[in-house]
């Protein structure tokens, strides 16, 4: 199977992590030096990719002396894949979205550039969705063909948004957790050929090892309750998910 979503230098077990069942791993940078962690671990494992770009959450460091410049060296690096992770999140700061905007704008742009796929968080403060609106209007503005809405929340006018631009939506290990209705229902909408699977490891570890951190291997209890909830073979669908995730990031065989 293929993670297409994990922080690999922030597993503490980094042997452990790169487990040899796996295809391969994208690992996904969120600042300049997390972004030079992913990169050079790309380059040292075969199985590794990375992603570089700047979370919403460092969305404050855009202006910072030097970041931009470093990111998009790094992106035009060998093993980099994609763009990001960028995005829209409200969680923490119900003020940040100004900020969230430049520097999506930004990396959306670096992406075009490039022709790099862009990795998309978003994750609303409880009971609101003006992240996901946010990422709704951004996403139409720029209308960048080649995207991953990473850890899907559920938000439908997102979801569809996403999809309308060709873009791939990926359920990580919340998708199992009891309170996730609006995930499952997102997860049986999007159509075969644009699902992915990821962990976000060392974060959002599946049922049954929820609490727990996470690991790459554990994407498979994600893709196995995937194909419970849509009702077909687990072996069937998780070639059709590593056959997207190739296509999504322009992956070697």
């Amino acid at each position: 199977m293929i993670d297409t979503h994990c922080h690999l230098d922030r597993v503490p077990d980094i042997d452990l992590a790169l487990d040899t069942t796996l295809a391969a791993m994208v690992t996904i940078g969120t600042d300049p030096e997390r972004s030079r962690a992913a990169v050079a671990l790309a380059q040292a494992v075969d199985r590794v990719y990375a992603a570089v770009g700047l979370h919403p959450s460092d969305a404050g460091r855009l202006d910072e002396p030097g970041v931009t410049a470093a990111i998009e060296a790094l992106a035009r690096e060998p093993g980099v894949v994609a763009i990001g992770e960028s995005g829209f999140d409200t969680y923490w700061d119900g003020d940040a979205l100004p900020l969230q905007r430049r520097s999506f704008a930004w990396q959306v742009e670096l992406a075009r550039s490039l022709d790099l796929p862009l990795v998309v968080h978003v994750r609303d403060a409880d009971g609101a969705d003006d992240a996901s609106l946010c990422a709704v209007e951004m996403l139409r503005e720029h209308a960048w063909t080649r995207g991953i809405l990473h850890c899907c929340n559920g938000h439908e006018a997102l979801i569809e948004t996403g999809l309308e631009l060709g873009w791939f939506v990926s359920f990580a290990g919340n998708l199992t957790y009891p309170r996730a209705a609006a995930i499952r229902a997102a997860a049986l909408a999007v159509p075969e050929d644009r699902l992915l699977v990821e962990t976000d490891a060392p974060f959002l570890a599946p049922v049954p090892h929820r609490g727990k951190r996470n690991l790459p291997a554990y994407v498979a209890f994600t893709a196995q309750a995937l194909a419970t909830l849509r009702g077909v073979d687990p072996a069937t669908l998780e070639a059709t998910l590593d056959a997207n995730a190739r296509r999504c990031y322009d992956l070697s065989s």
